[in-house]
């Protein structure tokens, strides 16, 4: 099963692709998870500042030229292959335009930690997606931790059914998103990518702004610049230097070198830390369920991603 990998062919995870969790697999978990995770708060007080489109283009503007600035600073050429034009042009549609949209009205509609609990249906999708067109074979373990995840996302969800109810375009949209990031990552996983992997997401960010901006163009939004307070600045620059520049180019890697069912069960502790940032941030509560959750998904992350041991023959 071919697998993306960076133009160098050194991603420093060893053999790509072979499954293993190693001690870089976990510190770029870490990095997507913290930024990821706390960027449902921070994009509260970005659109509370920002109509959702203009935080969008800016935010996504921003990092995919960050990327693409270290990445020439640091020796590797900005120049993508012609053969991978039209896998990228793909993949940053639905990885980054139609992904963006949903998770960004799910935050108008529903709530920041609501919306990380829709998103983070992520994994299942990605598993079935990974069978299907990858033949990916989970095993009994994978499988197990997948069900718990995806029972802790269920007791959180269960408090919600009303609210969610009572917002069907917010949860429509973030159902969306879930299913764009999933099928993004089996597009990412399929194409063995020859180039660095700050370039490849430099690209597809700012690639993926293009809809966005078009459609910022056409709708009756404004925003009033001037008037924006240094804590919207702090909290665009947080977005789109640490929740995207950082945490895609985690990503990227962490694709790169886990199998996609794999890797779509590590995003689980995202909501977990959405849910706690928002609390700790905005005040949303946290309670049995929450703590409940917290006990299936931590269980479905350690028996993913910490080491097997082997019984040694006597």
């Amino acid at each position: 099963m071919p697998q993306p990998r960076s133009g160098d062919g050194r991603s420093g995870e060893g053999k790509p692709g072979d499954g293993r969790v190693t001690l870089t697999s976990y510190a770029l978990l870490a990095v997507v998870w913290l930024a990821w995770g706390l960027s449902y708060p921070v994009m509260r007080i970005v659109l509370d500042h920002f109509d959702p489109w203009a935080s969008r283009c800016v935010v996504m503007a921003a990092a995919g030229t960050s990327l693409l600035a270290i990445a020439r600073l640091s020796g590797h050429s900005l120049r993508v292959p012609r053969d991978h034009w039209f896998d990228l042009v793909v993949t940053a549609f639905i990885n980054m335009s139609v992904f963006q949209i949903g998770m960004t009205y799910g935050v108008l509609l529903l709530s920041p930690g609501r919306t990380a609990l829709l998103i983070y249906t992520m994994p299942i999708w990605t598993a079935i997606l990974a069978v299907l067109v990858l033949k990916d074979r989970p095993s009994p373990r994978h499988l197990a931790a997948l069900g718990l995840g995806v029972l802790g996302i269920a007791v959180l969800m269960s408090q919600d059914l009303s609210q969610l109810a009572d917002a069907p375009a917010g949860a429509a949209l973030t159902l969306m998103a879930a299913v764009a990031f999933a099928v993004g990552t089996i597009l990412l996983k399929r194409r063995i990518w020859r180039v660095d992997f700050g370039v490849l997401a430099g690209w597809q960010l700012l690639v993926g702004v293009i809809p966005l901006l078009i459609i910022w163009s056409m709708v009756d939004v404004s925003t009033d610049w001037r008037a924006i307070p240094l804590e919207g600045w702090l909290a665009v620059a947080f977005l789109a230097f640490i929740s995207n520049a950082a945490a895609y180019l985690a990503w990227f890697r962490v694709v790169a070198a886990l199998p996609a069912t794999v890797s779509g069960i590590g995003t689980l502790a995202v909501p977990v830390v959405g849910l706690g940032s928002s609390a700790a941030i905005l005040g949303e509560v946290v309670g049995p369920h929450e703590i409940a959750a917290l006990l299936c998904i931590g269980s479905a992350l350690a028996i993913t991603l910490l080491p097997k041991r082997r019984l040694k023959p006597r």
